[in-house]
């Protein structure tokens, strides 16, 4: 063989080498994996990964809770970019699972996350950017899931039926919960300081209608870089007034101290009751104490405490077992501060704010400026206020937050047409007169016919 033959022969085995060498580096693996050890540790790398799945079943259980308490918003520019990472977390996590599909741990995840993608359709059902990858996702671990076909027949029917159930009772409840009275919002903005979002809507009823502001704290929600969670159950009335008018609504700043001057001179017994937090912050919590009857607390209160009712039938039979002491409802005990606190009471204080300074208002979280909204004049809403009492506090949320629709009603800045309702108002009246005047002369022109044909029959007779 020439020496030309032997470099092309040589050429090509170096070409075809890529290739032989993956092969063989796949039936290396494979025999590697077919034996015992091999088997261990692919059974400890399904394991390991299986554990990646609980990170989804917490990621499952955030979204179905913001999904009850917030309202998503995807900007319309954002859409493809949301729709992007949603698809490869997916991917990711479907493929983690199908991977680990036979441990106990992937198994576990994947029926105990199905109830909770229930909140996540019925609240997020118009935004399929999230809904279509995660339904895609949902579908194929499920099935492919390491669960015997039996028991996922059986759990699956389950799940469709709470599915089913659950989308009824929610449209039943929404639609009856659905005000009857036309509701149109005119403005809907945020306050110069964006601390607050406001909304002004005028109603329109059986009556004269109505106008209202409803105000919520716009540092409440969860933004991310492509979308918005917005928090629900915060809204409160701050203005009402009926008959349905047009009004001025106006956003102005003012000083910590010139509300406080206002607040005094207007009642100068103004006084603003406080809780466990804010005693504690202003150092009103030493030498707080108060008095509790046994009657008046909880089984649980009581039994922290060491006590008994002898009138409650379970403490007095299972005293020993509580290692509690038995004593009658009047029995009272003197608790204080952090006592109270560790039971689960709250305690509170009335202070007035004339004895107030400065610096406690500071350390109460009232804001040096302060937004105030004023209504055809009068004062309805300061912040200096909501701070003190506390009103848009997590521990006031509305549970009923999940209530609240997660689309919001389109804004008319014109309003409704208050001249053309009143007149429309007033004619129904003036025509119903006349319906009934009608009604009037056509029952007397009745009878007097009747009357007459029975003179007609008698003098027949």
């Amino acid at each position: 063989m020439s020496t030309n033959v032997r470099k092309i022969a040589a050429a090509r085995g170096r070409q075809e080498a890529p290739a032989e060498q993956f092969r063989a580096f796949v039936k290396n693996a494979r025999d590697a994996v077919r034996t015992r050890n091999g088997q261990f540790f692919l059974g400890v790398a399904k394991f390991l990964v299986s554990l990646l799945s609980l990170l989804y079943f917490r990621g499952v259980l955030k979204l179905a809770y913001y999904s009850v308490f917030y309202r998503l918003d995807i900007p319309a520019d954002s859409k493809g970019t949301y729709g992007f990472l949603v698809t490869v977390c997916c991917i990711f996590f479907g493929a983690v699972m199908l991977f680990s599909r036979r441990q106990i741990i992937t198994r576990l995840v994947i029926m105990f996350s199905m109830p909770f993608y229930l909140p996540v359709i019925l609240f997020n059902y118009q935004h399929p950017v999230l809904l279509v990858p995660l339904m895609l996702m949902v579908a194929v671990t499920y099935l492919a899931s390491g669960t015997g076909e039996g028991p996922k027949t059986i759990f699956g029917a389950v799940f469709l039926m709470i599915y089913v159930l659950g989308a009824f009772v929610f449209l039943m409840v929404q639609s009856i919960l659905q005000p009857a009275t036309q509701e149109t919002v005119v403005e809907r903005a945020v306050t110069p300081h964006g601390n607050y979002r406001y909304s002004i809507v005028q109603v329109l009823d059986q009556g004269l209608g109505n106008t209202y502001v409803s105000i919520e704290p716009n540092t409440e929600d969860i933004g991310y870089k492509h979308s918005t969670w917005y928090a629900k159950g915060y809204a409160r009335e701050v203005y009402h007034e009926r008959p349905l008018d047009e009004f001025h609504a106006e956003w102005s700043l003012q000083t910590r101290s010139e509300i406080t001057r206002e607040l005094i001179t207007h009642n100068p017994n103004t006084t603003f009751t406080l809780d466990a937090e804010q005693m504690k912050l202003l150092g009103l919590n030493v030498g707080y104490a108060e008095d509790f009857e046994i009657g008046d607390l909880t089984r649980k209160q009581r039994h922290k405490l060491g006590y008994g009712s002898e009138k409650d039938p379970i403490d007095s039979r299972l005293a020993k077992f509580f290692r509690v002491s038995l004593v009658e409802p009047e029995f009272k005990v003197s608790l204080d501060f952090d006592k109270m606190v560790s039971i689960g009471l709250n305690p509170t204080y009335d202070l007035r704010l004339s004895r107030m300074s400065d610096e406690n208002l500071a350390a109460l979280g009232v804001p040096e400026e302060n937004e105030v909204l004023t209504v055809n004049g009068k004062v309805v809403f300061r912040e200096y206020v909501a701070m003190l009492e506390r009103i848009f506090d997590p521990d006031n949320r509305e549970l009923t937050a999940f209530l609240e629709s997660n689309t919001l009603p389109p804004v008319h800045p014109e309003g409704l047409d208050i001249e053309a309702i009143r007149a429309a108002q007033t004619t129904k009246p003036a025509e119903t007169d006349e319906e009934e005047e009608e009604e009037t002369t056509t029952t007397t022109t009745t009878d007097e016919e009747d009357e007459s044909s029975e003179e007609s029959s008698e003098n027949a007779a």
